[in-house]
């Protein structure tokens, strides 16, 4: 049975319209307001639910509790802010929002469930459910209308096209989730953990050319879902155990960061010039390549690194029939990233080992009321 990606009814009843609504749409013929995508307000506001002391203490409740009991949280969002300062004062919770300010940007994790109930989704018909794994980047903005800062996030699908009407590329949260005809927000529960770690989200500054992994880490997935829309000319590109959303997005982050380490290798004498005017940065530059030797050993644990990865060659998905003992043998190398969950838990573990402030918002089939349906999370190891 068809499951609409959103409904009204009942929609004065949600908890989130206490703090409002954003809404995004245009005129129709008649000179009337249509809405076509919203966004509850109290979820992309700098004032959290709740907030996590220590990086131990915000990867369990990243690893055990972000997922937990989620059919009875059905209809509710949360904003959880995990800080790696270690005191609970009044204070210090007004100090771990303040590291939020205008213009920061941060790594976005994004996963979602499954869709449940009695007008339960095919590929939920088991009690495994892998779900869906995204690169985005969000921005601390200050919004016109409320003046205050909110985060405004994009993206980056490394997907396949299909009839839900998603198409790889760059989508902002009111197309990909808000969105009451494409979007998710409706009918699925989501997670973004939004990562925000010195020396990967900061900009260094090299020659008046300002560079940083999380802007490099977005050009390969321009370049990687463009290649997806197209299927580097075939018209289709296929998904299986070395090629899909949660591998291939996985491997900009690890080529992005592999760029910066093969830049400096190559232009020894001037990055030592560099950091003698610019220490800070410098100390940032070596605690990027130490976090890079970790994130790959985590990301690649059987030791042999996947060939494909080491040299940047960004290679697409091919047919179940081209090779599938090699493709099932270089996805299992990666296996970490081969599962969207797990690879969220994986990465976000890496990012807080080192001292990442973390974000984490959810949402559980948000808006109106539908009782055919009910949250399902993603599954992990």
């Amino acid at each position: 049975m068809a499951v609409p990606p959103s409904t009204t009814e009942q929609i004065e009843k949600s908890p989130c319209n206490e703090q409002g609504w954003y809404v995004y749409g245009t005129q129709n013929t008649g000179g009337q307001f249509v809405v076509q995508a919203w966004m509850p307000r109290s979820l992309m506001r700098l004032q959290p639910d709740r907030v996590i002391f220590g990086s131990k203490s915000t990867y369990r409740h990243i690893r055990k509790e972000t997922w937990s009991d989620v059919a009875t949280k059905k209809g509710q969002i949360s904003s959880v802010l995990g800080t790696p300062r270690d005191n609970g004062s009044t204070a210090a919770i007004q100090a771990a929002v303040d590291d939020w300010q205008e213009g920061d940007r941060a790594l976005v994790l994004h996963t979602y469930g499954g869709i449940g109930g009695a007008k339960k989704e095919p590929a939920a018909a088991t009690p495994i459910f892998f779900g869906h794994f995204a690169f985005g980047v969000a921005e601390v903005i200050r919004d016109p209308l409320a003046n205050e800062l909110r985060f405004d996030i994009r993206y980056y699908q490394v997907y396949t096209q299909n009839t839900d009407g998603l198409v790889a590329g760059t989508l902002h949260w009111s197309r990909y989730l808000g969105h009451r005809q494409l979007g998710w927000l409706g009918n699925r529960p989501t997670c973004d953990i939004l990562l925000k770690l010195p020396c990967f989200t900061e900009n260094y500054d090299f020659q008046s050319d300002q560079r940083s992994p999380l802007h490099r880490m977005e050009a390969f997935l321009m370049s990687m879902t463009a290649r997806y829309r197209i299927g580097d000319g075939t018209g289709a590109t296929y998904v299986g155990p070395a090629n899909n959303c949660s591998q291939d997005s996985n491997q900009a982050l690890f080529a992005a960061i592999q760029q910066m380490s093969e830049v400096i290798s190559q232009n020894e004498a001037h990055v030592q010039q560099w950091a003698q005017t610019h220490p800070h940065q410098s100390d940032r530059l070596a605690e990027l390549l130490r976090f890079g030797k970790e994130l790959k050993q985590a990301l690649q644990p059987f030791g042999k690194p996947r060939a494909d990865w080491e040299t940047n060659e960004f290679n697409l998905g091919s047919t179940i029939e081209d090779k599938p003992l090699q493709n099932l043998m270089m996805g299992l190398s990666s296996w970490r990233t081969l599962l969207p969950r797990k690879a969220s838990d994986t990465v976000a573990h890496k990012f807080l080992d080192y001292g990442a402030a973390a974000w984490i918002l959810r949402t559980n089939q948000v808006g109106g009321y539908d009782p055919d349906i009910e949250p399902i999370a993603p599954m992990t190891l």
